[in-house]
């Protein structure tokens, strides 16, 4: 065992030291106190990363080479004892809504009242951060009500530390704030973390609805700070940009000095070069020609001027100073950083969204429908309103449960066994109409048959004959299949959603998840590239006699309130395919459908040309012919 000896006897030479002893036996040296601790109370305590520890305040467990005693036998004159406070202690509990200012209440609550100890999944990361542990990147699903940290440390990753220190409020009695922002809103979650503090008198603090204006300045004074930081920052960034351009400028500036500093001296070497060789050579030929004439004497004095009269012409034009390229306006950034301010739409905000959510979405899902206001008969001492009364939390909340299910996905909801039945039943209908249509074409027009637009389609009695035999989809094409199977998916679609959910409250399908709960119950995405469409409400459009999107609301809602039967989706079909067939007659290119078919009949043969005559003894099968075999796969058609 490991002894940590504190000497505070005035009379030993090792007065005010600390001493390890393992087993007994003396494991370091005496070490003094530092100035600022002696006669101070110290307090034990005990850390070790990655180790769990059996603690002894009691006697020795080991023989020591000398007598001392242990805390709990220390002398009245060693110890500083803190009297219990008088009255109970207070366990808190704050009741109040994901993201609308939970625990930036706490913190100015506890700002405040730096009396209570605040006990949360955020306190116990805050703990693992200040004992030693590197802050671990959140995990799936993470929010700040359970941050899901990660250390790598088996009883913080397991939870099984937080169960410990649930345990504490029964061991080391004190005033606790018990922040649980889910839990705290559900009445049967709430029981049982009361049923932890027994003796204690319990009261709940719920903060729903309007804030405070002291609150609300709070709010606008953080995102004030947070604005301005982000401005600080970027006025930095700018301004060391602006600082880089200007020294890359003089550097550029100086460079272009040295090097017509250099061009000038190669000139001037370059002239007093050429001078010389044109000296030389008039002495050369004074010296050959001698004195054959003052004529040709002159010619030669009157070169070299010309030259020097060319070349200090040249030297003027270049030195003839070039006009400046207009320099670009630097934006006047200041000394000191711009002094920023709310706008009128941040003056508005309330609460402060951070990149985490207080809870995550799965689940808030699951669990908002069962938020509650807390009442004392569920044995709260107190229930405390801190910023409207009891009857306008309670609507607030009603208005805020309502508002969150319109907003938040079932995530757990399952198709039934009666939207299974139907959807299996439509199946085989589907196949039986595919059957009973190819079976007409192949048997050719009979007697009695309807043309095209002699039926008025809505009084036909039966789809499957509507007068010789020729059913009311004989017409049909891919695409008009692919329509009535869309007219029946999405009808099916809202009418097991309301059945399933069996909520008075979720009674539409919100427009930003049909894609979501198509998904959940067809097995398979909604497939809007069929049509050659971009997104789900184009595709609703094309069968708004069935289903569509109501333009106030968002929601997707039925158009046809019973479609139970076939009979009607297949008269919508057909209404629309002779619809859509009149206006492209009429021509109108924009009523054509642009369908890509998965699974498109075969392109029509070109007509036969006359065989040649030595095809005549091939045998049959023998040969491949275009327009057999299997069907182009993606094939693009206009119908």
């Amino acid at each position: 065992g490991v002894a940590i000896i504190l000497n505070l006897d005035e009379k030993s030479p090792h007065a005010n030291t600390v001493s390890i002893f393992r087993d007994g036996v003396r494991a370091c040296k005496p070490r003094k106190l530092p100035e600022n601790l002696i006669g101070k109370p110290l307090f034990p305590h005990v850390s070790y990363r990655h180790a769990s520890l059996m603690v002894n305040f009691g006697k020795p467990m080991t023989k020591l080479p000398f007598t001392c005693r242990s805390v709990s036998e220390a002398a009245t004159a060693h110890a500083s004892v803190t009297p219990a406070p008088s009255g109970k202690y207070e366990m808190l509990m704050p009741v109040a809504f994901p993201d609308e200012g939970t625990f930036d209440w706490l913190d100015s609550f506890l700002e405040a009242n730096p009396k209570y100890t605040e006990l949360s999944d955020r306190k116990m990361m805050e703990w693992a951060v200040a004992s030693g542990l590197t802050r671990p990147k959140l995990g799936l699903n993470a929010s700040n009500d359970k941050p899901n940290y990660q250390y790598g440390v088996h009883s913080l990753d397991d939870n099984s530390l937080m169960k410990v220190v649930q345990s504490i409020p029964s061991i080391q009695p004190r005033n606790f704030v018990v922040m649980e922002v889910k839990s705290n809103l559900v009445a049967e979650e709430r029981s049982q973390i009361l049923k932890r503090f027994p003796g204690y008198k319990k009261v709940a603090h719920v903060v729903m609805g309007k804030p405070k204006e002291a609150y609300k300045h709070r709010v606008h004074n953080q995102i004030l700070k947070q604005k301005q930081q982000k401005s600080d920052s970027t006025w930095r960034m700018k301004k060391a940009q602006q600082e880089q351009k200007k020294r890359i400028l003089e550097q550029q500036k100086l460079m272009a000095e040295k090097k017509k500093e250099m061009e000038e001296k190669k000139k001037a070497e370059a002239e007093a070069k050429k001078a010389e060789e044109a000296k030389k050579a008039k002495e050369a030929k004074e010296a050959k020609e001698g004195e054959e004439g003052e004529e040709a004497a002159a010619e030669a004095t009157e070169e070299p001027a010309a030259e020097e009269t060319e070349a200090k012409d040249a030297e003027m034009k270049e030195e003839e100073p070039k006009a400046e390229e207009p320099k670009a306006e630097e934006e006047d950034l200041g000394d000191e950083p711009p002094q920023v301010e709310l706008t009128e739409e941040e003056e508005k905000q309330n609460f402060i969204k951070g990149s985490i959510p207080d809870v995550s979405p799965a689940v808030l899902a699951k669990a908002f429908a069962s938020f509650t206001v807390p009442e004392k008969s569920e044995g709260f001492d107190e229930v405390n309103y801190e910023w409207q009364g009891a009857a306008e939390s309670k609507e607030y909340l009603r208005k805020w449960v309502l508002e969150t299910k319109l907003t938040t996905r079932i995530e757990d909801l399952q198709p039934s066994n009666d939207f299974k039945e139907k959807y299996s039943a439509w199946q085989k209908a589907f196949t039986e109409l595919q059957t009973k249509q190819k079976a007409w074409k192949s048997g050719g027009k009979k007697d009695g048959s309807k043309e095209g637009g002699a039926v008025d389609i809505f009084s036909v009695e039966d789809i499957n004959d509507i007068g010789g035999g020729e059913p009311l989809y004989s017409n049909f094409e891919a695409e008009d299949w692919a329509m009535l199977q869309l007219r029946y998916e999405f009808f099916l679609l809202q009418d097991a959603f309301i059945k399933d959910v069996n909520d008075e409250d979720r009674t539409a399908i919100p427009e930003a998840h049909l894609a979501f709960y198509y998904q959940k119950y067809f097995k398979k995405a909604i497939n809007t590239k069929q049509f050659s469409l971009s997104d789900v409400p184009e595709l609703l459009n094309l069968i708004k006699d069935t289903v569509a999107i109501d333009e106030e609301t968002k929601m997707f809602t039925k158009v046809l309130e019973d479609a139970e039967s076939l009979d009607i989706l297949v008269k919508c079909t057909e209404e629309s395919r002779k619809e859509r067939k009149r206006r492209i007659d009429a021509g109108d290119e924009t009523a054509r459908l642009k369908f890509l078919s998965h699974n498109p009949a075969p392109a029509p043969v070109p007509a036969a040309v006359p065989p040649a005559p030595a095809a005549v003894g091939l045998q049959k099968g023998k040969g491949k012919a275009m327009g057999k075999g299997k069907p182009m796969k993606g094939m693009m058609g206009k119908w």
